[in-house]
């Protein structure tokens, strides 16, 4: 990864993590986001590139939330250990829609299978996982002054990826779906960026 940012800087952003700082989480992202779906589409050229977007936002969501999880005592630079993070998020990802379209597949080919099996590991969410989500979404969501913008932000943390559900908000149906999935990216595009000029990274 190109280092834009020097790791004693990102070490300093951490810190003022640490502190309570909620200004330092939008810094992070602004000096990570960008170089870290740059790497991670290098690393998965085949993966759809919103998906590695969505997987990398996750991961600094997820270490902004609680940023105890990287320890500087390792000698990993947080670069580094977000970029891991991302990878195992898209990796996570890839495999469970590989399995998701394989039971699909025999459930197709044999009408005795029930549909409840298609995902077995649906619900399997802790409470205290679920309790910092709802957290977590709800204070990202009051960073947004935009109803639309609120709900397609909603939709990506619900973990929908798919570019005709986005489109559906938006209004653009009806477009070709290379047309929905530039408009669709865009808005996404924008609404990392107000998060990020909010500090809205930091839920």
């Amino acid at each position: 990864m190109k280092k834009s940012t020097k790791p004693d800087e990102l070490l300093s952003l951490h810190k003022r993590l640490l502190s309570g700082d909620r200004v330092a989480s939008g810094e992070i992202a602004r000096c990570l986001l960008r170089p870290l779906v740059d790497e991670v589409s290098r690393k998965f050229p085949t993966t759809d590139g919103d998906i590695v977007s969505d997987c990398v936002t996750d991961a600094i969501l997820d270490y902004c939330a609680k940023p105890t999880l990287f320890n500087p005592a390792r000698g990993l630079p947080l670069a580094r250990f977000l970029q891991m993070a991302s990878w195992r998020n898209v990796a996570n990802l890839v495999r469970s829609e590989k399995r998701l379209k394989a039971r699909e597949q025999r459930a197709a080919s044999d009408p005795e299978t029930p549909f409840v099996e298609l995902d077995p590991e649906a619900g399997k969410v802790t409470q205290e996982e679920a309790r910092r989500h709802r957290r977590q979404t709800a204070q990202m969501l009051e960073t947004l002054n935009n109803s639309t913008d609120r709900r397609i932000l909603e939709l990506r943390l619900s973990g929908e990826r798919r570019t005709e559900a986005f489109a559906k908000i938006l209004g653009i149906s009806g477009l070709p779906l290379n047309i929905q999935r530039h408009k669709v990216k865009q808005a996404k595009d924008r609404i990392d960026k107000v998060l990020r000029r909010r500090g809205g990274m930091y839920p």
